[in-house]
């Protein structure tokens, strides 16, 4: 099995990335403050409205979830029909990773407001995010329904299609995406990453470019692109892009990981670097705190390329400590690693494209 990185085999399931770049929270708090603003007040209650829910707001800004949370019920308290509470405390409970909690309010507001698309999208993103795809494919074809030019909309239910390896409806969600927006970088990246994981390079490759040419600066495209040349076997094409990924955004450790990872462990001897590959994998565990097992799993084959065994047995009992904890899947393959290490053998993958096996 191909051990997890931080970016992941697929390159359609990069949720986390998406996530760095703006994803799933913030946009949450648009969505959900925008259909607070425009449905108000529906009846009295104790303490003004718009009172309310500015001191929610200020407590989103502050990161306060408990707090806005506390102001919303009793908002609901006073009046269990104002819908925009029942939005914004969802929104607060799943900051706090409070799911279930935030589910239960945002189907109230779809009991409450059923012809209204937002609630529909904030419990699809719930969904998921609890990796509940066929709930949230659901809620978002209830939300297309309801605006069906919604290009976003799309693209989030293509992504949980990719996620259930549905790859033809991914791809249909995506190219009605890119034909209502031609345009539209992340509807490129999402459709480009598709035609490469369904292995249509020249498509995809068509797709990176498009995308690129529509806006340069988006990191997410060359890391996109970076992966489908890693599973091609053009390592070098690969690292230049996440070298731009670097470049653009420099606070992500995940590309210095995948950086170090090609690095320390490509079988092309001509790309491997050992001292190169120990820098950018500290980076990358520097960028983690040494806390993320994938990172020290990395740290630990870049110190074997480079020779210095000691240190590569040390940081891959770490890695397979705390990956007990947290990547249980990965673990028997870390521990074949340290048993490599501890006979002075360095490791090599080759990339592929990995399928998960349909549940």
């Amino acid at each position: 099995m191909q051990r997890e990185r931080c970016v992941q085999a697929s390159p359609l399931e990069l949720r986390e990335i998406l996530a760095h770049f703006g994803g799933i929270m913030k946009r949450f708090a648009h969505i959900a403050l925008a259909l607070a603003l425009t449905f108000g007040a529906h009846a009295a209650i104790q303490r003004d409205p718009a009172d309310l829910l500015n001191a929610s707001r200020e407590a989103f800004e502050s990161r306060d979830y408990d707090k806005a949370s506390k102001l919303l019920s009793d908002a609901i308290q006073g009046n269990p029909k104002l819908t925009p509470a029942y939005i914004l405390r969802g929104l607060a409970y799943a900051a706090k990773d409070r799911l279930d909690d935030a589910l239960a309010d945002f189907s109230k507001a779809i009991s409450l407001t059923p012809t209204d698309e937002r609630p529909f999208i904030l419990r699809a993103a719930v969904f998921q995010q609890k990796k509940d795809y066929d709930k949230a494919i659901a809620d978002y074809t209830q939300a297309l329904n309801r605006k069906p030019d919604a290009v976003d909309l799309m693209l989030d239910r293509g992504l949980c299609y990719a996620s259930k390896e549905d790859d033809d409806k991914a791809l249909e969600d995506f190219n009605r995406a890119v034909q209502s927006e031609p345009k539209n970088t992340r509807a490129l990246q999402l459709r480009g990453s598709a035609y490469s994981q369904k292995g249509n390079g020249e498509k995809a490759l068509a797709d990176f470019s498009e995308a690129i040419a529509t806006n340069a600066n988006d990191p997410v495209t060359y890391l996109f692109r970076s992966q489908h040349y890693l599973v091609d076997n053009q390592p070098e094409k690969g690292l230049a892009d996440l070298e731009e990924v670097m470049r653009r955004a420099p606070d992500y450790s995940g590309a210095a990981n995948d950086y170090a990872w090609t690095l320390a462990t490509n079988p092309k001897d001509s790309v491997r670097d050992g001292h190169k590959a120990v820098e950018y994998a500290k980076k990358a565990c520097h960028g983690t705190d040494y806390k993320y097992a994938p990172s020290l799993d990395t740290l630990a084959a870049a110190h074997a390329e480079a020779g210095e065994w000691d240190d590569a047995v040390k940081w891959q009992t770490e890695a397979a400590t705390l990956a007990e904890k947290t990547h249980p899947d990965d673990v028997k393959g870390m521990k074949e690693r340290l048993a490599l290490f501890k006979e002075k053998k360095a490791f090599r993958e080759i990339p592929k494209r990995e399928k998960k096996e349909k549940k």
